[in-house]
């Protein structure tokens, strides 16, 4: 991971307010610049200045005046870095945060999974939007969890872009002094279970019927060896628990693992076997948004 911009979304909720303290640890540790990032829904904007009777430049002029007084005060209690950065812009909240990923060349997008419309125990519009458009890294942080991720899952698919998966959890896990664990997680589904619900017509079921297909015990024997070779990557001090769990769909094998283990942050890539399902983004991050009680961290494709 190791971000040279963090861009931090806020809106003043509780849930910014957590992502704003994590995103604010992480540039501090890691050296990164930090740069925090308000938007006026200009929709709402719109809408009030209607009722007003306003003319909506106006009411545009005195609503960035407000909200920039608010936000120096709501920004003032926390630990921020020296060189933070700090802009307001009317617009389409997801289309400005997403512009200004790109425009600013931020490294890790840091949001609250629930904003100011509330969701608390799933995903807002916003986070779920993020989370699937962002060309960069992105981190959605639960309200109220710990400052410190001592407890990471990383959801493995072996695919090419699990080193970065794995790379992603192994720096979380060694920001801070305290001991933290790290599951490496691989959902995976027996061939030859899936063979009746294929359906009885067809050449795809018929050519799996009469496929080869491997045993369980040489299956098993694979993705250990693959799990193995991930945990032999992790950093001096640092251990990496190898789970191998069998489940017939990979993003509830996921979050069933993520709520058993009392995960604080559940990494996945964004880019995988599709015949696995890890990763049709989309409704794979938002499904884990809802149905996890903690923080999210999706990887990016470093081409992105």
């Amino acid at each position: 991971m190791k971000p040279k911009l963090i861009l931090a979304p806020v809106d003043f909720s509780t849930g910014s307010r957590a992502a704003l303290e994590h995103a604010a640890r992480l540039a501090l540790q890691q050296g990164a610049r930090l740069h925090v990032l308000h938007i006026i829904d200009s929709y709402a904007l719109a809408t009030l200045a209607d009722r007003r009777g306003e003319a909506f430049e106006s009411a545009a002029r005195h609503s960035m005046e407000h909200v920039r007084k608010a936000l120096d005060e709501w920004l003032g209690h926390t630990a921020l870095p020296a060189d933070l950065e700090v802009t307001v812009e009317v617009g389409a909240p997801v289309h400005e945060i997403l512009e200004h990923t790109k425009n600013l060349g931020a490294d890790l997008l840091v949001a609250g999974v629930a904003g100011a419309g509330g969701h608390a125990d799933g995903a807002g519009s916003v986070a779920a939007k993020l989370a699937r458009k962002s060309v960069s890294d992105v981190l959605l942080v639960r309200a109220g969890h710990p400052q410190v991720f001592s407890k990471i899952v990383a959801a493995l698919d072996f695919s090419g872009h699990s080193a970065r998966v794995r790379a992603a959890a192994f720096e979380l896990a060694m920001l801070d002094s305290t001991a933290a664990e790290v599951d490496l997680l691989h959902v995976w589904t027996d061939p030859g279970s899936m063979l009746p619900v294929m359906g009885p017509f067809g050449e795809s079921g018929l050519s799996l019927s009469q496929a080869a297909l491997p045993p369980r015990e040489e299956l098993l024997r694979s993705i250990h060896h693959s799990l193995q070779l991930h945990a032999a990557e992790a950093p001096p001090g640092l251990k990496g628990h190898e789970i191998a769990l069998e489940h017939r769909k990979a993003a509830e094998g996921i979050a069933e693992h993520a709520r058993a283990s009392q995960a604080d942050v559940l990494v996945i890539g964004s880019l995988g076997h599709t015949n696995l399902r890890y990763l049709l983004l989309g409704s794979t991050a938002e499904r884990l948004l809802a149905r996890t009680p903690c923080s999210l961290l999706v990887v990016k494709p470093q081409a992105a």
